[in-house]
């Protein structure tokens, strides 16, 4: 009698729905990752790439963000064109940066998470509290950055301090935006002037970098589980917060520095 060696149909069909069925579970975790560390490499290089510009101000120009005039621009022709303002140090130094307002089709939603839990990304910020040691320490009635305190807010009575937030502006309206050689996008606050280490909230100096422009998700970066300031990003996206303040701009929020500093 004749052996055969093989497969039988049965054997070949089963084993490639095996096959399916763990791609089907896998491909979708490492295209997130890949992605994900392509964001972050991205975001690294963005920031660095505007560090450099600031620096190269300095020294042609001897002025830094500090003396920055809020850009009067009313659309997209006129951004970047107010002596002193950001967009038009941009375009001074970094010959690739050119002014793109109407390249979205749909302008990215800035806020951090989806669908009604969604809200404005916030900065947490320093203030200093009225009266003294001895008699104790209150919060002002108005607090640098505008408003009042939020409820729950209170006064370090060794500091003298407190912790608060201001949110984010999220209409993008209100924002210029940029975009560099490399296809990255820098978005600011258009109000954004005299950005000081002291007084960068109050003085709306922030923004966000859009790590690949116009092209999807379009996702501010959030952190999925907050605690004392710091947090792990449920996902690496590809629209970053960002502050800026005499000679330097860095991570505006939480799940920002979680990115830069992580592993």
């Amino acid at each position: 009698m004749t052996k055969r060696f093989g497969f039988t149909l049965a054997e070949v069909l089963i084993t490639l729905g095996i096959i399916g069925v763990v791609a089907a579970m896998t491909i979708p975790t490492l295209i997130s990752n890949t992605n994900g560390a392509q964001f972050k490499t991205a975001y690294k290089k963005a920031l660095s790439t505007l560090n450099q510009a600031v620096l190269m101000n300095i020294a042609m120009e001897d002025t830094d963000l500090s003396t920055l005039a809020a850009d009067t621009g009313t659309d997209s022709a006129t951004f970047g064109t107010n002596a002193g303002s950001l967009g038009l140090m941009l375009k001074n130094r970094m010959q690739s940066a050119t002014e793109i307002t109407g390249s979205y089709e749909t302008a990215p939603t800035l806020t951090e998470g989806s669908g009604t839990g969604a809200t404005a990304p916030k900065i947490t910020y320093t203030i200093q509290c009225t009266g003294n040691a001895d008699d104790g320490y209150d919060l002002p009635g108005t607090i640098p950055g505008g408003g009042t305190a939020p409820q729950g807010t209170q006064c370090d009575q060794t500091t003298g301090t407190a912790e608060v937030e201001k949110t984010m502006d999220s209409t993008p309206d209100n924002y210029a935006k940029f975009s560099f050689a490399d296809g990255t996008s820098f978005w600011y606050f258009l109000d954004a002037a005299n950005c000081t280490d002291s007084a960068a909230v109050q003085n709306n100096c922030y923004g966000f970098i859009d790590v690949n422009g116009a092209a999807g998700p379009n996702t501010v970066i959030l952190c999925a589980d907050a605690d004392n300031g710091s947090c792990e990003p449920s996902e690496i996206t590809d629209i970053f917060p960002v502050i800026f303040h005499g000679q330097t701009f860095e991570p505006a929020t939480a799940s920002a520095r979680a990115v830069l500093f992580g592993k």
